[in-house]
């Protein structure tokens, strides 16, 4: 079983879907969690991921945090790292919006950017500063884990989602490049890149398109978030140290060759 008893992590978007899995995960296997995003901290105490990992037993707070403001983003990471330290940063956050280049205007473009890359580039500079001001590690001995959520559509078209594939994208090379910097500085980083999951997200798709994607999918089925909760656990782990800039489809095989559905 993973002990991660002693160690602080960082959810981003943690109130729902794959960041509330995760962030319960990364509690039963015995870690601080901070979940940090928009809705959270103002949920009702029957609902919050924080309340519920507390009820379980587990120890966690709630903060709100806009990813796309760098100034806040580095006082609240700053303000972890000075009461607990910050072994574990997982970039969660992030929105969909649907729409083939000639349908996306502007705003669109520029939101999906904001969000899933600048986003995740903030919360990872200001995670590898405090990770590093803690005290680097030794090379092969990671001193801290950064995983970043990422997609399949990062990895390959999907037809009709322009603005959120460049970006999926642009944070999986981001992933690749930040790890070559910071492995030998003791942080390890990698992504987890899921296919089609059963999420708020997801709903924009329509019943027959949805039919369509489970059929081709060599599974048959969509992830349950907790199965990419499972993969972001095992990259926060000191199971994953060896593995470095990898990012790890959990899509069911759908990368290993399934035809695109328009």
């Amino acid at each position: 079983m993973i002990n991660l008893t002693g160690r602080t992590a960082l959810v981003t978007g943690g109130s729902r879907g794959i960041g509330r899995a995760t962030a319960l995960l990364l509690a039963v296997a015995g870690a601080r969690v901070i979940i940090a995003d928009r809705s959270d901290c103002t949920a009702s105490v029957d609902t919050a991921t924080w309340s519920e990992i507390v009820r379980r037993g587990g120890e966690a707070e709630s903060h709100y945090l806009d990813v796309t403001d760098s100034a806040a983003v580095d006082a609240l990471i700053s303000d972890i790292a000075e009461r607990y330290g910050l072994d574990i940063l997982v970039n969660n956050a992030g929105v969909l919006t649907a729409g083939a280049v000639g349908e996306t205007d502007d705003d669109t473009w520029s939101r999906q950017f904001k969000v899933n890359v600048d986003g995740t580039f903030y919360c990872m500079r200001a995670g590898v500063r405090a990770m590093l001001e803690a005290g680097a590690g030794q090379r092969g001995k990671p001193h801290g884990k950064i995983v970043n959520v990422t997609s399949i559509s990062g990895l390959r078209g999907n037809p009709g989602f322009a603005a959120y594939c460049a970006s999926k994208a642009a944070v999986v090379n981001l992933t690749r490049q930040a790890a070559i910097d910071y492995s030998p500085k003791g942080i390890n980083i990698n992504s987890v890149a899921p296919g089609f999951v059963e999420t708020d997200m997801t709903a924009v798709y329509d019943a027959p398109t949805r039919a369509a994607l489970e059929g081709q999918t060599p599974n048959g089925q969509w992830a349950d978030p907790t199965q990419i909760a499972d993969a972001v656990l095992f990259l926060s782990s000191d199971l994953s140290d060896h593995i470095v800039g990898d990012i790890l489809a959990v899509d069911g095989g759908w990368l290993v060759g399934t035809p695109v559905v328009a």
